[in-house]
C-alpha cells in the first residue's frame, strides 16, 4: 500500500463530492462504489500505523459520502450501515475533528426523514460538538450549526436561536489559518431563523447563503434555502409560500428529485395555517409530500 495510492483516494473524495451536491445519486454511488472497490481488501489487513491511520482517514471520507447518498436513494437500512462505518473508520483515524464532521455529516443528512428520532440526532449532535474541543474550528461552529439545526426542527426554537448565536461566536473567533466554511454557518442561520420566525436575521441569512450555494454549483441547497425562505412567509402569505414551493420543487429535474429537498417543503406546510391548509396550491404541496 503506496501513500500515493491514499493520496489519489484523498484527492477523489473532493471530486466524489462536486458529484454529490448536483448530480443524481445514482452517478455518485457509481463513482464512489468504484474506489471503494479498490480500498476495501487493503482495510480488511493489517498495515503499519501511519498507513492504516491515512487509510481509514480517506475510507471514513468515502463510507459516509456513500451513507448520504444511501439517504438521496431513500435507503434508510443500507445508510445506517454506512454511518456506522463511517464512524468506526473516522475514529481509527486518530483524528478527533474528523470523528466530529463524520458525525455532524451524519445528522445533517439524516434530519430531513420525518421517521428519524429528533432526540437521537440530537444526542448525536451533541456529541459531535464534544468531540470537536473547544478551540475555535470549522468543525466546532459546523457541529454547533448541526446541534441548532435539530433544535430547530424539534420545535425548540430559542434554543435553537441560542445555539446558533454560540456558532457565529466561534466563526468569529476562527483564526485565519482555519477555512472559514462560511456556507455552513450561513446554510444552517438560513434554517434556524427560517423556521424560528426570525425575519430579518433570516433574511440576512438567506442572501449570504445563496452566494454560496447556486443552482449550477449546489442544486440541492440551493432549493432547500430557497424552501426554507418560502416557509418564513407562509403564515403570512399561506397561498403565495405554497405555490413558491411548489415552483422551487419543479426546478429540479426528475431524476434528482431527492428525498431530502422535497421533505424540506414540508416546513413551508407545517407553518401554514391550520385554515389555509385546504387551499388548492397547500393541497397540491401536501400531496407531493405524502409518502415520500
Amino acid at each position: 500500500m503506496s501513500q500515493a495510492t491514499i493520496d489519489d483516494w484523498t484527492a477523489g473524495y473532493a471530486v466524489h463530492m462536486r458529484s454529490y451536491v448536483i448530480d443524481a445519486p445514482q452517478i455518485v454511488l457509481a463513482g464512489l462504489t468504484r474506489d471503494w472497490a479498490e480500498m476495501a481488501p487493503h482495510l480488511s489487513k493489517g498495515q503499519p500505523q501511519d498507513v492504516e491511520r491515512d487509510l481509514a482517514h480517506a475510507a471514513a471520507k468515502h463510507a459516509y459520502l456513500i451513507a448520504g447518498t444511501a439517504v438521496q436513494l431513500g435507503d434508510q437500512r443500507l445508510a445506517g450501515r454506512w454511518w456506522l462505518t463511517a464512524r468506526d473508520l473516522a475514529d481509527r483515524s486518530g483524528d478527533g475533528l474528523l470523528s466530529a464532521y463524520t458525525r455532524s455529516w451524519e445528522v445533517t443528512n439524516r434530519i430531513a426523514e420525518p421517521r428519524e428520532n429528533l432526540t437521537e440526532l440530537l444526542t448525536l449532535a451533541r456529541d459531535a460538538r464534544r468531540r470537536a474541543g473547544r478551540r475555535p474550528s470549522t468543525t466546532l461552529m459546523y457541529a454547533t450549526t448541526v446541534e441548532a439545526e435539530v433544535l430547530a426542527f424539534m420545535g425548540r426554537h430559542d434554543a435553537a436561536v441560542g445555539t446558533i448565536r454560540r456558532a457565529e461566536e466561534t466563526f468569529d473567533r476562527l483564526p485565519s489559518s482555519e477555512p472559514s466554511r462560511e456556507e455552513l454557518l450561513r446554510f444552517d442561520q438560513s434554517c434556524v431563523y427560517s423556521l424560528a420566525g426570525r425575519h430579518r436575521d433570516a433574511d440576512e441569512a438567506q442572501r449570504a447563503a445563496h452566494s454560496f450555494y447556486g443552482p449550477d454549483t449546489h442544486l440541492y441547497s440551493s432549493a432547500q434555502l430557497s424552501l426554507y425562505g418560502a416557509a418564513l412567509h407562509a403564515r403570512s402569505d399561506p397561498d403565495e409560500a405554497s405555490r413558491r414551493a411548489l415552483d422551487i420543487i419543479g426546478t429540479v429535474p426528475p431524476d434528482r428529485r431527492i428525498k431530502r429537498v422535497v421533505l424540506t417543503a414540508r416546513h413551508v406546510l407545517n407553518a401554514v395555517p391550520e385554515q389555509a391548509r385546504k387551499l388548492p396550491a397547500a393541497r397540491e404541496l401536501q400531496a407531493l409530500t405524502t409518502g415520500v
